[in-house]
């Protein structure tokens, strides 16, 4: 017989056979195939016209649409499911560890593996139980209704019997692979902040709508257009078109308006065009069809030290004033004079004419100015 004597009474065989106890698992495996092709949508969003100018009392329409693009889909197969494990015994784990296996029985030959991740729960506490999520991708295509198999090979360091040496349970499951592929995301719903539900679309498709505008609808209007995955109620992408809708009132009839208020007004200046610079026709008469020519005429085409710039700019606006309804009668004969000279004077010949001819053009040009201002005729619109 060997006798254990200890110092002070103590006897140091428990906190031996203590630091050599291990512990015991058990654990269960759950494993669902999945075999899917995820489409990916893309949306797009046009507004035409994308800005509208209008008076009041006038409407304008605007169409939207609404372009929706599927690709091809992206295929996957994969496995997911649990590994349970409990702690059977009275210490906790060391070194938990455990490796997810997938062959296709008969066949042992393993085609796919991942490692279980235990990293947010790594020890279990004596008689604890902790399930770890798992996912692993199998070669692409599977074989449908293949038999498959997944193993759950864990192990700890301080099992029972097995102290410092990794052991433990080696459990599985078994299933069918399916035998056709899952959609995912195969089919949205487009709704419209403006219009409302455009419906439901499973490809690639086009729709429209059209909204009519008027004065109340003045500033920038934004809307957008959201897809939703009608297989799980998620959000898809979204696309948004936005109008600015301009107000202007246009100028009172009977009254004349300056340079400044034309050259900022274009849109008042359109109902206008055309307006002859010059006899109808003359050999070098400019006709101004545009809103863009009439502004840059109207600021005398940066050149303010040019009479003729100068006399072509006051010349429009007074035909502008006329044709939204001002008395002209008052400038009749100087319209008619400054006409009959534009139709043969361009501005770059400024520079050749005689002071005399210069004089009568600044005098033109002065006269219709005062028109313009009120000065002479009906009045300015202002006053």
């Amino acid at each position: 017989m060997v006798a254990l004597v200890a110092a002070g009474g103590l006897s140091a065989a428990p906190a031996l056979a203590e630091s050599q106890a291990g512990t015991t698992l058990a654990q269960t495996v759950s494993a669902a195939p999945h075999w899917t092709k995820t489409y990916a949508w893309n949306v797009t969003k046009t507004a035409d016209p994308a800005s509208l100018d209008l008076a009041p009392g006038e409407t304008g329409d605007v169409t939207y649409v609404v372009g929706l693009t599927r690709d091809n889909g992206t295929e996957a197969a994969y496995i997911a499911g649990q590994v349970c494990i409990t702690n059977g015994g009275a210490v906790a784990t060391g070194g938990l560890t455990s490796i997810i296996n997938v062959t296709k029985p008969p066949s042992a030959t393993v085609v796919a593996s991942t490692p279980l991740d235990t990293s947010g729960h790594p020890v279990l506490a004596p008689g604890e139980s902790r399930c770890y999520g798992y996912e692993v991708a199998v070669p692409s295509p599977p074989e449908a209704g293949k038999a498959y198999k997944v193993s759950a090979d864990t192990s700890i360091t301080n099992h029972s019997g097995h102290l410092g040496t990794p052991f433990g349970p080696n459990t599985s499951a078994s299933f069918g692979w399916p035998s056709s592929i899952t959609p995912v995301h195969g089919e949205v719903s487009v709704d419209d902040t403006m219009q409302g539900n455009l419906g439901t679309f499973a490809g690639s498709a086009t729709t429209t709508y059209t909204r009519t505008f008027s004065c109340d609808d003045a500033g920038v209007r934004t809307n957008t257009a959201t897809l939703t995955h009608t297989d799980d109620n998620t959000a898809g992408p979204s696309a948004t078109a936005t109008v600015a809708v301009t107000c202007t009132t246009p100028p009172p009839a009977g009254c004349t308006l300056t340079i400044g208020y034309w050259k900022n007004h274009p849109t008042a200046v359109a109902p206008m065009l055309p307006v002859w610079l010059g006899t109808p026709n003359g050999q070098l008469s400019h006709e101004v069809t545009t809103t863009n020519d009439a502004v840059a005429i109207l600021n005398f085409n940066g050149a303010a030290s040019n009479g003729i710039n100068k006399l072509r700019g006051q010349l429009l606006a007074a035909k502008l004033g006329i044709a939204g309804g001002a008395d002209g009668s008052a400038v009749a004969g100087t319209i008619a004079d400054a006409d009959a000279f534009l139709a043969t004077h361009v501005p770059s010949s400024w520079n050749s004419l005689s002071k005399a001819d210069r004089n009568d053009v600044n005098l033109l040009a002065t006269t219709l100015d005062n028109y313009n201002n009120g000065i002479i005729g009906p009045g300015h619109c202002d006053d």
